[in-house]
């Protein structure tokens, strides 16, 4: 074999010895945590609105964590060449050979939330510190206030569809108008059996909007003006004259709570499919938590969108306030749900 011939060899089997040798690039890393992280971010939001209309059909509720995603790529090959020489004036006879193996095995772990993780995490109070954690980290007042806060001081808030008391809207603005000049603090108590938290907001003066909102504030809380730090505790009720008594909501209650924005099939309404709400006749309707829009078609340009029995369930893209306080309802969970219970059964399935 001559000399060009063997170059001619070598030129061919180089690509396939090098197949052999490349690794899995760390672009995959991108790859697949933008995919998978987009994916669970929709089926959770996905995954909530169910919840919110099963729950409006008096259906029970499901949750299924996605506990972890383990994506396993695998690059191989080999390759092989031989020649054969004939004798006499017959040509050279070259054969060549290469195999490749690529394989990606994801495999995603579900947990249902089931036991104590349940009960902790849907059933459970959210603490009344925790609302004003909120405020404090930044999220508007009426926003926290009419999602969490079923009432304060017995100043009730919206439920299953009737209005809330007047002076709780009230009371709400003027919280945000205070919380905006950031004229309101936290503060926290250790105790034996829970924090205690104060709340610090400057005394009312004269001649401006904020010392209006201040006193109107207080007297809707029923404070004197002069107080300027008051203690917040779970209740219906305060016990002491500068106490603030916040009955919280659970996480089941808000969910409830969403259900009752649906516009619901009237076909479902006239059969009794669906829960009623409280409000009376002649009684103002409440302003809805999340507007979820329903129909026939599966509709387009929706942030989150299901398909429960023989309707489709969405929320619009451009309606940002029920889009604003939805996501408010996703983060929620994180707050509800404290600490480790026992785990419950784990269930593992292979993605193709």
């Amino acid at each position: 074999m001559n000399a060009t011939a063997k170059r001619r060899i070598a030129c061919c089997v180089a690509p396939l010895v090098l197949a052999g040798c490349v690794s899995v690039s760390p672009t995959h890393l991108t790859t697949d945590r933008m995919d998978y992280g987009q994916v669970v971010a929709e089926s959770w939001k996905s995954q909530t609105l169910l919840n919110v209309v099963r729950l409006r059909y008096a259906d029970a509720p499901v949750f299924l964590d996605v506990a972890s995603i383990i994506n396993s790529h695998t690059v191989g090959g080999n390759a092989n060449a031989s020649a054969t020489l004939p004798s006499g004036a017959a040509p050279d006879v070259f054969a060549l050979g290469g195999t490749g193996i690529w394989s990606n095995t994801p495999t995603v772990t579900y947990q249902p939330l089931l036991g104590d993780r349940f009960t902790r995490a849907l059933l459970r109070p959210i603490p009344p510190a925790a609302v004003f954690q909120l405020l404090q980290g930044g999220w508007p007042a009426p926003l926290v206030l009419s999602t969490v806060v079923g009432s304060i001081n017995g100043i009730r808030n919206a439920y299953a569809g009737a209005a809330p008391d007047p002076e709780f809207d009230e009371l709400s603005e003027a919280l945000a108008r205070i919380q905006r000049a950031g004229d309101i603090g936290i503060e926290f108590e250790p105790r034996k059996e829970d924090d205690g938290v104060l709340v610090v907001m400057r005394k009312a003066g004269s001649g401006d909007q904020l010392s209006g909102d201040s006193r109107r504030l207080r007297a809707l809380l029923g404070l004197a003006d002069d107080v300027m730090r008051f203690e917040i505790i779970g209740g219906m009720f305060p016990r002491g004259p500068d106490q603030v008594a916040v009955r919280t909501r659970s996480m089941m209650e808000i969910i409830l709570q969403m259900g009752f924005g649906i516009d619901l099939p009237p076909a479902d309404v006239i059969r009794g499919r669906v829960l009623e709400g409280q409000r009376q006749p002649g009684e103002a309707e409440d302003k809805p938590l999340v507007h979820i829009k329903s129909g026939t078609a599966e509709p387009t340009d929706t942030y989150a969108v299901v398909h429960y029995k023989d309707s489709w369930y969405w929320i619009d893209e451009s309606d940002l306030a029920s889009k604003r306080t939805f996501t408010f309802l996703m983060m929620l969970f994180s707050l509800a749900e404290t600490g480790q219970g026992v785990a419950p059964p784990v269930v593992t399935v292979p993605s193709r």
